[in-house]
């Protein structure tokens, strides 16, 4: 899949679920079952242990298109990209591993919390703008003010989302709506598997309506 292909399957399905776990097993049992409730992305961060050997296994078993998070240097973007990465998430304008991404075929999303990150992101040709964080500056409100100046700006929206807003993000036509690590890890320890499965599936199932 080339990346112009990954960031139009992003923008059909919308939802990208965050993984920060505390155990490569976690992250690996959080990811299966997102996949299996029908989140398409699924993003490792670098603060998960092993998670180079995560993104490999999730990029070989092929059930969901596997990013790199918390990316803030070069050589961990590289070693994201090598693992099997297509996408790689900083949260902070590290404009710098734009190129390199580009270079190397993948999706570059640095992050942008004010006007000015944000049109620098978009100058730095950056696939998406990540929002973060985002309920901190607003939420859905900002993204909607972001695309008055900004009217061509792709945006990720980290932070904050929920089944209250996922719709309007949706509407608002954010490509990548992260579903957050501490609600993802809270559900998998309460309700298990199948209870993770179900959450997603309500997610997908919000978005689809939202888009229909």
């Amino acid at each position: 899949m080339t990346k112009t292909e990954l960031m139009e399957e992003m923008q059909a399905h919308r939802l990208v679920a965050v993984i920060r776990s505390k155990s490569a097993e976690e992250a690996l049992a959080t990811a299966r079952a997102v996949g299996e409730g029908g989140v398409k992305f699924v993003e490792i961060t670098f603060t998960v242990p092993g998670a180079l050997e995560v993104i490999k296994t999730l990029a070989r078993e092929g059930n969901v298109q596997v990013g790199a998070g918390t990316v803030l240097s070069k050589e961990q973007a590289e070693n994201g990209i090598a693992a099997g990465a297509r996408f790689i998430v900083s949260p902070s304008l590290e404009l710098d591993l734009v190129p390199l991404c580009r270079d190397a075929g993948v999706a570059a999303i640095p992050a942008g919390a004010t006007p000015t990150e944000i049109i620098a992101a978009i100058r730095g040709e950056a696939d998406l703008v990540k929002i973060f964080p985002a309920d901190c500056v607003g939420g859905p409100y900002f993204v909607r003010q972001m695309l008055g100046p900004f009217p061509n700006a792709r945006f990720m929206v980290s932070g904050g989302v929920n089944k209250d807003n996922v719709k309007e993000y949706a509407q608002l036509g954010v490509t990548g709506i992260v579903l957050g690590s501490a609600y993802l890890a809270g559900v998998l320890a309460a309700e298990g598997h199948n209870g993770l499965v179900q959450h997603a599936k309500d997610f997908v199932q919000r978005v689809e309506e939202a888009l229909a």
